[in-house]
């Protein structure tokens, strides 16, 4: 009775080893099996922030552009403005990035997800891929220091084309 106890209890020792082991290689999880892209051929340009209505973006996303948008407020109170962070990374490899006030923002599909700015957010074929939050600590230093930003943008697309 104690060994067929025993090879019972190896079993499930083993079935639960093996669920742990199948969830851990298959699981979608957005910082191992991110897939890198390359924005649209005309973002990799001069390096500028390119200004842009709400009904531009509603287009982009129509016709499923990959592209980078900045959106911006007057309150923010980093101690860096981070366009200026950003606008080092954007120099560098000649990214033009869109850039739209938040209160136009607020017109856009974009604003259903992203209630606060400032923020880059990062489009793939018109989906949000990932964007920055104004309002956690673990984003703060990507809006603050270049390394930083240059690193977290390189995670997901092409510096360089």
């Amino acid at each position: 009775m104690t060994k067929k106890r025993s090879l019972i209890l190896v079993g499930i020792l083993f079935l639960i080893g093996l669920v742990v082991l199948l969830y851990f290689l298959f699981r979608k999880d957005n910082t191992s099996n991110k897939e890198k892209f390359y924005l649209e051929d005309i973002y990799y340009q001069s390096g500028e922030y390119l200004s842009v209505t709400p009904g531009e973006v509603k287009e982009a996303l129509a016709n499923k552009k990959s592209f980078l948008l900045f959106t911006y407020n007057n309150f923010c109170n980093f101690e860096v403005p981070s366009d200026q962070v950003f606008q080092k990374t954007m120099t560098k490899y000649h990214i033009d990035v869109l850039k739209i006030p938040f209160e136009e923002f607020k017109e856009t599909s974009f604003y259903n997800t992203i209630k606060l700015g400032p923020t880059l957010v990062i489009v793939k074929e018109g989906k949000i891929v990932d964007y920055l939050k104004a309002d956690e600590d673990a984003d703060i230093d990507k809006y603050q220091k270049e390394k930083t930003f240059e690193q977290w943008l390189g995670q997901y697309i092409y510096l360089e084309k």
